[in-house]
């Protein structure tokens, strides 16, 4: 079972390299019938922004067969029957939110529904983790020379965790991924090498630290697609 949860924890920080980047599918300006043309990347997240509010919504990610995104032509997602709204990213690729606050509760199931063009629907299911998290400490100020320990409380241990450096400024936006080593997780502390800050030096970013709960989505897409539950806590950092 860990060595699964390694397989699709890469897959999702695939997905999440690629959908910064990437564009809408040619499958959007079609009919899409046949499930097996996507891989889908499903989330219900429940996070504590950075002035400790609780929030929660649903994001659906369509892959095609060259990571590109898809819209479902007469089609949608849905998230225990709320209908998720189309959004597009700067680049063009479109994507499933939820609007507004969406709950997500601790230890209830949720199931996200794919709905076909011809009316089909196919459900993934995730039931959410038992045990909140609410707990990152981060400094608030420190320099891109510097390595730096962070902890935190209440991680289930078989998650999988990292933490993502995020910014969007005049010089533009931009991700840093790092991912906490299995061994490390259960021991509540570890420290991020300065090398993983070097493009970061003056920048105010959030830092957001995310406990992930994956499985498999539904068998009728690519064996790629993932549905998962993520609890996460951002923290705003200022780096010299």
């Amino acid at each position: 079972m860990k060595n699964l949860l390694k397989i699709l924890m890469g897959i999702t920080f695939l997905s999440l390299t690629f959908f910064l980047t990437n564009c809408d599918s040619p499958l959007s300006d079609e009919p899409l019938n046949d499930p097996s043309k996507i891989s889908p990347t499903l989330i219900v997240e429940r996070t504590y922004d950075n002035a400790k509010t609780l929030k929660g919504e649903a994001i659906a990610h369509l892959f095609d067969k060259n990571l590109n995104l898809v819209k479902i032509k007469d089609g949608g997602v849905s998230v225990n029957g709320t209908h998720m709204h189309v959004e597009y990213y700067i680049t063009g690729g479109p994507y499933y939110e939820t609007t507004g606050d969406y709950p997500i509760y601790q230890n209830t199931q949720y199931t996200i529904t794919v709905i076909m063009s011809n009316g089909v629907e196919y459900d993934s299911i995730i039931r959410t983790q038992h045990q909140d998290l609410h707990t990152f400490n981060i400094p608030a100020t420190f320099s891109h020379t510097d390595s730096i320990q962070v902890t935190w409380g209440d991680i289930i241990p078989d998650d999988n965790v990292w933490i993502e450096f995020s910014y969007d400024d005049q010089s533009g936006s931009g991700v840093n991924m790092v991912y906490v080593p299995e061994d490390s997780v259960e021991t509540g502390s570890y420290t991020i090498p300065a090398d993983k800050f070097t493009d970061l030096a003056g920048k105010t970013v959030q830092a957001k630290l995310v406990s992930e709960k994956v499985e498999s989505a539904n068998s009728h897409f690519k064996d790629t697609a993932t549905i998962s539950s993520q609890y996460a806590v951002i923290k705003q950092c200022q780096i010299n």
